[in-house]
């Protein structure tokens, strides 16, 4: 009977312990009981990698271990507004104590980012501002000084016309139309340089391995290309390669730091690339943030992080991106954790 009894018993704790774990496993991540963190903060990133955006959540995570807060990292495996518009709505369910995300026009971000403002969520923007979202403050780099920066790479000691195509993941974004027009005015003070083409290409392979080789057959001209954004800038090397050596001449001036970037830079394939410090505007956002839900308020409404040019000639200066112990959610209609992967 004792044994039986001693049976029974533990027969009954391992139920009351498996319903318990079922309990609590189950219970809403916002729960007070479930952490002891200051603030939850949440990411919405256009693209999940280990680059750029990956840099910028390290630098939100450094932040987080100083200040005691927690911010949820959520990105998509390519930019699509519709998809940034419902992860950020899904943040807003969730209840979380601030958003931090990127700018846009793209009326279903506008919307969702509304909701998030009408329910008293601030809101910080990194690296693309937006004056049609209602958030506490920008952090990111001055992208017309950042476009000037590149058109003077471009056209420096060049003495033979310049014919230009410009690559864009999306005009729509207003970082990479400021950066656009900081380049047009600078290209301009140059009679012998000029703007050829404006490509957009929505950060897709499959779009600049097409685009670009068509581009440059069609108009032979073309001797230089411009990439404003990170994702171009790190695949063009490769299909200019690839298209053999008529192409060695084009002068490429490229944005960020991305692996294979930097390879084009040190290689001599590229002139320059211009790197912004996605980490720095991370660690902003989330000590604003923390400040906020403190009571203090922003000491400026536009707050912006260095860029500079880096060439072979300098390539020595160059941190290479940081992104150890950032761990992805990808929305793809749920949010899924997910290993990080460069798009």
């Amino acid at each position: 009977m004792k044994k039986l009894s001693a049976v029974s018993f533990c027969l009954c704790f391992l139920s009351a312990v498996f319903f318990l774990s079922l309990y609590f496993f189950n219970q809403p991540q916002d729960q007070n009981f479930v952490s002891s963190y200051n603030n939850r903060f949440t990411f919405i990133s256009p693209i999940a990698n280990e680059g750029y955006w990956g840099s910028a959540a390290y630098g939100m995570k450094k932040a987080d271990q100083l200040q005691n807060s927690n911010t949820k990292f959520i990105g998509l495996t390519l930019y699509a507004a519709k998809g940034m518009g419902e992860a950020i709505t899904s943040a807003v369910h969730s209840r979380t104590n601030g958003i931090i995300t990127v700018g846009s026009h793209d009326s279903e971000v506008i919307a969702s980012l509304k909701t998030a403002s009408d329910a008293q969520i601030p809101i910080v923007l990194i690296d693309t501002d937006s004056s049609e979202i209602d958030r506490i403050c920008y952090i990111g780099t001055d992208n017309y000084e950042a476009g000037r920066l590149a058109g003077k790479d471009m056209t420096s000691s060049v003495s033979d016309p310049l014919f230009i195509a410009v690559i864009l993941s999306s005009a729509s974004m207003e970082n990479q139309s400021e950066r656009l027009r900081g380049f047009q005015e600078e290209i301009a003070l140059h009679p012998n340089c000029a703007i050829e083409t404006v490509l957009e290409a929505n950060s897709s392979l499959l779009l600049l391995n097409e685009m670009v080789p068509r581009t440059l057959k069609e108009n032979p001209k073309i001797n230089a290309i411009f990439c404003a954004e990170g994702y171009s800038s790190s695949v063009v090397g490769r299909i200019l390669s690839s298209m053999g050596p008529d192409y060695d001449h084009i002068r490429v001036v490229a944005f960020d730091k991305m692996e294979d970037t930097l390879h084009y830079v040190e290689s001599g394939q590229y002139f320059s690339t211009i790197v912004q410090q996605s980490d720095v505007m991370g660690e902003l956002a989330v000590s604003i943030l923390n400040d906020y839900q403190n009571g203090v308020l922003p000491k400026e409404d536009i707050i912006y992080t260095d860029s500079y040019s880096i060439r072979k000639d300098n390539f020595d200066t160059i941190q290479k991106y940081e992104s150890e112990g950032v761990t992805w959610h990808i929305y793809s209609g749920n949010i899924l954790p997910t290993p990080q992967k460069e798009s």
